[in-house]
């Protein structure tokens, strides 16, 4: 985690392993409004970790080294924002996987995600999976002590609202994101009051 005066760290995880995610399209949008509140930001995407499946009781450094990467990224975090897409009524297992690898932040001070703000995101191809998906991130978010965002944004039909390139068609989908970034640094900055400043560039 960031220490002294250094501004805020938004660690953005999400995206699925086909290259044209929508959920990736949306962590982006959300995780670069983040970055214009001026906090700092690293996007992990599952596509690019490929992290295989956790195993309970497995140490570290028993994984392949990109585990150890991916957990040394996350725990540099102050705050996160997780984009999943919604497949069979919920959260994608890779999703769950990458956040099931959490576990190794117990040694971290504080533990887990202790005085983090986990802001949740989802995309679906129908109308009611992303909401189901954002459920189940906020059960896991509290498991691990994290805050969560007070904004969820669960995007149905989201073919409809991105372009083949990632573009946000839907001003109203677009908006949220933003404000959901925002409100992930506003939020965090009350765990960090000494960087508050820099943060929100007061």
């Amino acid at each position: 985690m960031a220490l002294g005066s250094e501004r805020l760290h938004v660690v953005g995880i999400g995206g699925t392993l086909r290259a044209s995610s929508t959920s990736a399209w949306a962590l982006e949008r959300a995780l670069n409004a983040a970055g214009r509140a001026g906090a700092t930001t690293d996007l992990l995407t599952v596509n690019e970790f490929r992290l295989p499946i956790y195993e309970p009781g497995k140490a570290l450094d028993e994984y392949e080294p990109i585990v150890g990467e991916f957990i040394s990224r996350v725990r540099r975090a102050d705050a996160m924002i997780w984009s999943t897409a919604a497949y069979q009524g919920t959260l994608a297992g890779v999703t769950k996987n990458a956040i099931d690898f959490f576990q190794f932040l117990s040694d971290s001070e504080p533990p887990y995600l202790q005085n983090r703000v986990v802001g949740l995101a989802a995309t679906a191809g129908g109308d009611i999976a992303a909401v189901n998906a954002i459920n189940a991130m906020l059960h896991s978010v509290t498991s691990l002590r994290g805050t969560p965002a007070p904004l969820f944004v669960a995007i149905p039909q989201a073919h409809n609202v991105f372009d083949k390139r990632g573009n946000i068609l839907d001003k109203k989908w677009a908006d949220r994101l933003d404000q959901l970034g925002w409100l992930v640094v506003d939020h965090a900055s009350r765990f960090h009051p000494a960087r508050i400043e820099l943060a929100l560039g007061a």
